[in-house]
């Protein structure tokens, strides 16, 4: 009949047998369903749910390992195995690679249960698998719990004080160096008053070397905490002060006089030395264990091996700390890394230490060589060895203790950056790309990521501002007479980041600088921001030019379980406006600098007209905020004020954005200030 609609076919082994509505029916469930027989798991059926996670690619006779490529490697095949013999299996939140043999591939997040699949006589005959995809559901909580990070932090304080001293004492930052790639999780154990004693620390030292620390004190609560501090810094300045694994272990030991609460606590101090590659320079490392786990390497191609145990006891096992600790030494091969943990890693509810210690070796060789979770890849061996280990260990049995996992590597070093170019201000973007894809936003911090490109922005504008500013008119209406307006020229950025992980970064013009003339139209707090992020600015005037120098410390960030997908700022400048319950609410995400600038004033000039709805401008997505963009939100503030219009700015706690705001003195989350002061 013309104009009527078909639901189309569900694939169906007709073999099977089954009524057209129970076809429909299924078809049309919105969960993922998989009807699979036999031992090999052959799909006999599918409902649209599957279709549609493929890509359209029809699994009906096909084998689960046909259909789901890597499913053996994420233990789906023996999930459905164990279901096979008669058991029913429930996962929570389980992160899943599809890889469909059409060449479609998507991550997902599922709840899933695979149960028998029985005939009328109740025989085993094959599977049913059904579960839902509810990654958007974890990822709006995550970004829900992030936008939240400081009202959950007071939670905290006043719910679980033990948790979050433990944290406190922790390092939330790890040193990002040419020669070594470092990753570390933690996550508290699962019990009640679980946080306690685990602790570890990197440290780079002068001689090219990396110290690297993890320990686990008896006990739980505030009591371990405390002393875990304690053994922390004692630890942390030996090896400052250049003592060997051997001679650090010592003191520990020693302390434990003082402090009688640290003996039995375990220990493992290790020195990296990543080679220079010159020669038969190797890396090899040196570590010295006081009853802790030995260190486990890891190659890129999936093999591992333990390194010799000490067999000496824990701390302070005889009153005198007299016990002989000897440093044991290793070579690295080529890409290996090498893995420090704690026993909460090994020692599972339900898992025998020995089998453990198997898993965990065979679990972190598949992270190294980017086997276990494919499509949730992340860049370094480092950090997937660290993060997913610790996600797929802990998924099934949880952790009654505390577990930390520290993973460090030697990296060939990248040369030193130097970019040459003439610069205009829509160059700008550019050159801060150049840098960042030098430092590798990858094994940065997004925070630290954004700090420098706030830096280095501000630099390369003053540059195009005040070294090759030509004399013009600012704009209309913004001043009286003619000023330095901004013009191009030969610009020269070089970085070098040092083994013990500061960043010099220079940038370089060959113009006269000449100030503007007061009052400041968009500029004057450029170097204000340099000094607030980099720990040193240095400014060199001569007749041939101005060097601008800053010195700047990276960082990556300490983990808990691996998240869902990495952070994704987005690269390019957005802004769009939509109305919600009576107000308009105005997002702008991306760097907002000079090159963008105009784009963001003409997005709120309209929203700032009399009669016009009040204004929220959501600047959390923002990462990198100029002195120019400031001027203009300034401006349109002003403009509101005058036309009756309230306008708000919103940001969040510890980004750039909401840092560069508070430094110019304009509130967030409330009627922005627009009082006091030159504007920016």
């Amino acid at each position: 009949m013309s104009g009527a609609v078909h639901e189309p076919e569900l694939p169906v082994d007709e073999g099977v047998g089954s009524d057209r509505l129970r076809s429909a029916a299924m078809h049309q469930v919105p969960w993922y369903v998989f009807v699979m027989s036999g031992p090999q798991h052959r799909v006999v059926a599918a409902n649209r749910a599957i279709l549609n996670v493929l890509g359209g690619f029809n699994p009906v006779g096909l084998t689960v390992t046909e259909v789901l490529g890597g499913s053996e490697s994420q233990g789906i095949v023996e999930m459905y195995d164990r279901a096979y013999d008669g058991e029913q299996a429930q996962f929570h939140r389980m992160r899943f690679a599809v890889a469909a043999p059409n060449g479609h591939r998507e991550e997902i997040v599922i709840d899933f249960e695979v149960s028998p699949f029985r005939d009328a006589g109740g025989s085993t005959v094959g599977i049913i698998a059904v579960g839902r995809n509810v990654i958007d559901l974890v990822r709006r909580e995550e970004a829900e719990a992030a936008a939240a990070a400081e009202l959950t932090r007071r939670y905290r304080r006043a719910t679980d004080v033990i948790e979050e001293v433990q944290r406190a004492l922790l390092p939330a930052r790890l040193p990002v160096l040419p020669r070594v790639q470092v990753a570390a999780s933690y996550v508290v154990g699962g019990a009640e008053q679980a946080a306690g004693g685990d602790w570890f620390d990197v440290l780079a030292r002068p001689d090219g070397t990396v110290a690297a620390v993890v320990g686990d004190v008896v006990g739980h609560g505030v009591a371990a905490s405390a002393v875990m501090a304690q053994l922390r810094a004692v630890a942390l300045e030996r090896l400052d002060a250049g003592a060997d694994p051997a001679q650090t272990v010592a003191a520990l030991d020693r302390f434990t006089r003082v402090v009688p609460a640290a003996r039995s606590a375990t220990v493992c101090v290790l020195v990296l030395a990543p080679g220079r590659g010159e020669g038969q320079d190797r890396p090899a490392v040196t570590y010295c264990l006081a009853g802790h786990p030995p260190p486990l390497v890891l190659d890129p191609g999936g093999g591992s091996r333990y390194l010799d145990p000490s067999g000496t006891p824990p701390l302070g096992s005889r009153g005198d700390g007299g016990v002989e600790r000897d440093v044991q030494r290793a070579a690295l091969g080529a890409g290996e890394l090498v893995l420090l943990y704690t026993d909460g890693i090994i020692e599972r509810p339900g898992v025998p230490g020995t089998v453990g210690t198997v898993e965990l070796a065979r679990t972190a060789a598949a992270a190294a060589a980017d086997e276990l979770i494919p499509a949730f890849t992340l860049a370094s061996a480092v950090d997937r060895v660290s993060a997913q280990t610790l996600e797929r260990l802990t998924r099934e049995t949880g952790s009654l203790d505390d577990v930390t996992l520290l993973a460090l590597q030697p990296v060939t070093p990248s040369p030193d950056l130097h970019v040459h170019t003439r610069l205009t201000r829509a160059g700008i973007p550019a050159v801060r790309a150049q840098l960042r894809r030098w430092l590798g936003p990858d094994r940065t911090a997004s925070l630290a990521v954004d700090q420098l490109d706030e830096v280095v922005g501000e630099l390369l504008e003053n540059v195009v501002d005040h070294a090759y500013g030509i004399e013009g008119p600012e704009g209309p209406g913004d001043l009286a007479g003619r000023v330095r307006v901004d013009g191009e020229g030969p610009v020269t950025v070089r970085a070098h980041l040092d083994d013990l992980g500061l960043l010099t970064v220079s940038v370089a013009d060959e113009g006269t600088w000449v100030p503007r003339p007061e009052p400041v139209a968009h500029r004057g707090m450029g170097l204000t921001f340099a000094q607030e992020f980099a720990e040193q600015v240095h400014v060199d005037s001569s007749t041939a030019g101005t060097t601008v120098t800053v010195l700047f410390r990276p960082w990556t960030s300490s983990r808990g379980a691996a998240p869902v997908a990495p952070r994704q700022v987005p690269g390019l400048f957005d802004t769009y406006t939509e109305h919600r319950e009576g107000r308009a609410v105005m997002t702008v995400r991306g760097p907002v600098d000079a090159a963008n600038v105009a784009e963001l004033d003409s997005e709120l000039a309209l929203n700032v007209v009399p009669g016009a709805a009040p204004l929220q401008v959501d600047l959390q997505q923002v990462s990198v905020l100029s002195s120019a963009a400031l001027h203009t939100l300034r401006r349109r503030l002003e403009q509101g004020e005058r036309a009756g219009v309230r306008v708000d700015l919103l940001s969040s706690p510890g980004t750039v954005a909401q840092q560069v705001l508070a430094l110019a003195g304009m509130d967030t989350g409330r009627r922005a200030a627009t009082g006091g002061g030159d504007a920016p």
